[in-house]
């Protein structure tokens, strides 16, 4: 006779009919809020995409962006090429209009920082053939003992 497994097939009817204990259910466990792990840095535990604003934005996101701006120039021009224009004509009287032109036709510039480091370093020169001289660049030539600068 084989030996029965640990879960029993048999319906817990069945059971009160041949007289088997069954066995009561165990109670679910209460659901804790989950609190997130954080180690005392600042912003751990983060979830991406959670009102932190971090992490790219989905392909998708981007399309639909861009199908509301093309959906939106076509209301208020008619055509995409007609907005181009508009803005082509605004560009004569407005600097930043121009720019926007340009930028978009051409792509914005690089910004170049103009950085000069001079720097002077006076490094004394030691002589390995003498080991104990060292020259020093800003001595005082002292000829005679009488002459030396008193301390």
């Amino acid at each position: 006779m084989p030996r029965p497994s640990k879960r029993s097939l048999i319906p817990d009817e069945k059971k009160a009919e041949l007289g088997i204990p069954i066995k009561p259910k165990p109670e679910p466990k209460e659901k804790r809020p989950h609190v997130p792990y954080s180690d005392g840095r600042r912003n751990n535990g983060a979830i991406k995409g959670v009102s932190r604003g971090q992490g790219r934005k989905p392909k998708a996101k981007e399309e639909d962006i861009k199908n509301f701006a093309l959906g939106s120039m076509k209301r208020a021009f008619g055509s995409e090429k007609k907005a181009w224009e508009t803005l082509a004509e605004m560009s004569k009287e407005s600097f930043a209009h121009l720019r926007l032109l340009w930028e978009y036709k051409y792509g914005k510039p690089k910004e170049q920082k103009d950085i000069n480091v001079k720097q002077e370093i006076n490094i004394p020169v030691i002589s390995f053939l003498e080991p104990e001289e060292t020259i020093d660049i800003e001595s005082i030539e002292v000829k005679n003992e009488e002459d030396k600068p008193q301390s």
